[in-house]
């Protein structure tokens, strides 16, 4: 057994609580008197209370007791093994606990290789060899850090499966594995935790109006960087979600659980969803199993009186959530959704509701979850090894044989989304030979090949197809995500001989190249061109040292090493030999020491012109390029700022590009001193009148306000750009349609999240090593008319503009021509507006390189 806990580490925790360490026979430790079907509990698993300080269900339990309880129940009970599988932006452990029968535990390699066979070689799974195979249960909760009952339940479920004693639980555990992560989330719980356990006093209350029941912006729904975690399963782009995907893709579960809670006046939700929500890539037994399971908990909620519902509302579409996820995995996802309580007691429209209540249904459902994949064991077993095999029959069958992902433009971008699709089992060759696909052409190294025929074609196909036509117009979460387009890479479906063109497979996760010098040591001045994704962390690099930097207007052509070389718009251009005062000497060695760390580390390409005078376009030194000033950026972060958009952008910022940024609060912005700073990202509306008074001071002083989100509106109220918001005729859609179904054509009018193409001006900075045409992520309904000067459009939606995803036929009629993306002086400063989410949701790396251009190049239009 992997025994984490020493004994010294009991010693301390132990006291900490002052209470006892044993239970009474037969008695759960909690607030409530559940049935749980167990004859009693072993006394010599410590209980929760024991441990950390509180009987479950009376307060809200925060991250670190969670650990001491995992850590105390795996060094008492050979049931259990606790791991670790990563830490969170804030250094908390991600830990999850492996729990089954000391038999089981002695077996476990032999059991986790013969779950990896049923996906990778399915054809090869009898009924009989699988006859003894355990069910594979992941049950997680509480992704949402406020969501909090999911978490509780989890520490009680531990307590259960390790104390439980009796024939039921013994033969669950027999015939199971349980990999039990409790808090998905612990970053967010923190920030939850702390903030009602210590606004709340001696006695609670369900006053709405109470402290406890309001936490502060920006809640603790998200993780450190504001992100909602329940929509990175397949994005993968934090560390919670990227050591969840290493225990998912481990394990391969039969059943994945994720526990939520939603409005307190709810009763009790679990799966099946909507049916005309599902994902076309989830087979119809997925969903006829759903609905098997969920005869359990309708059982074990009946038992204790408590009211639930399915079908009525959630959906099973997006595939980045927790309940999806698993269903193009081989995997039956479910979700569960509690009426939330909070606090420790709330008010609602059906009476007031205890927290011991919300984590009672989360345990019962945890049971039953159990119950359901011992007694469905076989039917779950061969439905996931049917699944893999009816997978690799749909690719031998299919139009393709596979796809080749260029290196040619966007290496990194390209690279990145590799690492993601390894992430999820995604099988990768090297490229051997030359080959054109739709008039593109990739040369023989300089590619990936991904064969159709392997284990995880399925949700190959569901990460990276286009959507256009739907069964259902309204969705719980975005219509489309199409990974190669939010990364915009060239991803070419091919019908070629997949063996004449892929070389051996990649078995390690890919690495990002490509970054060289090029050209003499002795040369003049260093050429950085601007088309890898992470040349403004180079600028930045070179910035904070001091280093002045001028970018290129104009193209120009520059001798390198005896040859001449043409360079775009955008070039950033190093001179070696600075202005030097009399007495100091040159010293050319701090630069040429950030040079090698960026193409190390930036993978940015770098040539040493031999001279300043070009034999094309404007010289080194000349008057078309502009001066870049160093980076001195400010965020709004706070109430009235959008916290999706904000968090985006400082993740950005911060974690991606490594640059300094500020996080100043949208309330106190006329009492700051703006002249701190060059660029101002906003992202609040609904400013004071002398907020809005010192950012138009602050604007036409020189600064650069990028407005996007929540920020948009106010920039029109201001008349920053003159915008005029597109309406659809409602009246005229509503007509003739009865009562009930007036919310379902309103509804039919949203973009909960479509992909769209906008053009752009390549001339323009915001623009530079941008291609023509750019993918963008769109999510909200509002479309506006631009009456102002053409001269301000830098990116305008194109004549055919979805690309993929829901869009009524009314509001696609509105897009055409309209403006994306504006630039407009104001005073001697710069206003841009982004009508979209640049940095959505983390992975939409092809437009986030806009949002970098106005970081870096503001001030040089």
């Amino acid at each position: 057994m992997n025994r984490l806990l020493t004994l010294s580490f009991l010693l301390i925790a132990l006291p900490l609580s002052g209470l006892p360490t044993s239970v009474q026979a037969q008695q759960l430790p909690f607030a409530m008197d559940v049935p749980t079907g167990v004859d009693s509990y072993d006394d010599s698993v410590p209980t929760p209370e024991s441990v950390i300080g509180h009987v479950i269900g009376t307060h809200h339990t925060v991250p670190h007791q969670v650990e001491w309880y995992y850590r105390a129940v795996a060094e008492a009970s050979d049931r259990v093994v606790f791991r670790t599988h990563g830490t969170t932006y804030e250094g908390r452990n991600l830990i999850h606990a492996v729990i089954t029968t000391p038999a089981n535990h002695a077996r476990l390699d032999e059991i986790l290789a013969a779950q990896q066979r049923v996906a990778d070689n399915p054809d090869a799974m009898t009924n009989e060899m699988m006859s003894d195979m355990p069910v594979i249960l992941h049950q997680g909760y509480s992704v949402h850090g406020n969501e909090s009952s999911g978490t509780e339940a989890a520490v009680l479920y531990l307590y259960h499966l390790a104390a439980g004693q009796g024939a039921e639980i013994e033969n669950q555990l027999e015939n199971a594995v349980i990999i039990l992560d409790p808090m998905y989330n612990p970053d967010g719980r923190d920030r939850f935790g702390d903030w009602v356990n210590r606004n709340r006093g001696g006695v609670a209350t369900s006053d709405g109006q109470d402290r406890e029941h309001n936490e502060p912006w920006p809640g603790g729904r998200t993780n450190h960087y504001w992100f909602d975690l329940n929509r990175d399963w397949m994005a993968a782009q934090h560390p919670e979600s990227v050591g969840r995907m290493s225990v998912f893709h481990t394990w391969r579960p039969h059943i994945l659980t994720d526990h939520h809670e939603m409005g307190g006046s709810a009763t009790f939700f679990f799966q099946p969803g909507i049916p005309s929500r599902n994902n076309p890539n989830t087979p119809k037994l997925n969903t006829e199993l759903t609905a098997e399971i969920a005869t359990y908990h309708a059982a074990g909620l009946d038992e204790v009186g408590a009211a639930y519902y399915s079908e009525e509302s959630f959906d099973d579409f997006f595939l980045g959530k927790g309940s999806a996820f698993p269903d193009v995995n081989g995997s039956i996802g479910i979700l569960f959704e509690q009426g939330s309580s909070r606090a420790l007691i709330a008010s609602t429209s059906s009476g007031k509701l205890h927290y011991a209540y919300t984590v009672q249904n989360q345990f019962i459902t945890s049971l039953t979850t159990l119950k359901a994949g011992v007694s469905m064991r076989d039917k779950l077993l061969r439905y996931q090894r049917d699944f893999y095999a009816e997978a690799l029959e749909m690719a031998r069958d299919a139009d393709h044989t596979g796809w080749v992902l260029s290196l040619e433009d966007g290496r990194t971008r390209a690279q990145q989304f590799t690492q993601l699709m390894q992430r999820h089992r995604v099988q990768f060759h090297e490229l051997t030979e030359d080959v054109t696909i739709d008039g593109v052409t990739v040369r023989a190294g300089n590619g990936y090949v991904v064969p159709a025929v392997q284990p995880q074609f399925r949700a190959i196909e569901a990460f990276t197809e286009r959507s256009l036509t739907y069964e259902d117009s309204l969705f719980y979460d975005v219509s489309t995500w199409t990974l190669p387009l939010s990364f915009d890479v060239d991803w070419l479906k091919t019908d070629k001989d997949i063996e004449g063109i892929a070389g051996e497979a990649i078995e390690s996760p890919v690495s990002l190249d490509g970054g060289a010098v090029t050209g003499d040591s002795e040369g003049v001045a260093y050429l950085i061109r601007w088309n890898r994704f992470f040349a403004p962390r180079t600028v930045n690099r070179l910035q904070e040292a001091g280093v002045p930097l001028r970018m290129a207007n104009n193209p120009f052509s520059a001798i390198v090493d005896g040859e001449k070389l043409w360079f775009d718009r955008g070039t950033i251009i190093v001179q070696l030999e600075r202005r030097l005062m009399p007495g100091e000497a040159s010293d050319h060695s701090q630069v040429h020491d950030i040079i090698q760390t960026a193409v190390m580390e930036d993978h940015v390409e770098v040539y040493q012109a031999d001279s300043g005078l070009t034999p094309d376009g404007p010289d080194l030194g000349g008057s078309s390029t502009s001066v870049l000033a160093p980076m001195r950026i400010a965020l709004t972060a706070g109430s009235g700022a959008s916290t999706y958009a904000t968090g985006e952008a400082w993740h950005a910022i911060s974690e991606r590009f490594r640059m300094p940024v500020s996080l100043i609060e949208p309330a106190r912005l006329a009492g700051l001193d703006l002249d701190r700073y060059n660029v101002i990202v906003l992202t609040a509306g609904g400013l004071s009148q002398s907020a809005t008074d010192a950012l138009k001071d602050w604007t036409r002083g020189g600064g650069t306000l990028i407005v996007m989100s929540a920020a948009n509106r106010w920039a029109m109220s201001n008349e920053l750009f003159d915008l005029e918001e597109q309406s659809v005729d409602m009246e005229e859609i509503l007509e003739n349609l009865s009562y009930d179904q007036f919310g379902d054509a309103r509804g039919a009018q949203g973009i909960g999240g479509s992909i769209f193409e906008v053009d752009l001006d390549t001339t323009h900075p915001l623009a530079y090593g941008m291609p023509e045409s750019l993918p963008v992520f769109r999510q909200g309904s509002t479309v506006y008319q631009h009456n102002g000067s053409s001269t301000e459009v830098v990116g305008a939606y194109s004549d055919e503009p979805l690309l993929s995803g829901y869009l009524s036929e009314e509001k696609h009629e509105q897009f055409p021509g309209q403006a994306a993306v504006l630039a407009s002086g104001y005073g001697s400063g710069n206003v841009i507006f982004f009508q979209e989410r640049l940095n959505f949701r983390a992975h939409w790396h092809g437009t986030q390189r806009l949002f970098f251009n106005a970081l870096v190049f503001e001030g040089t239009f």
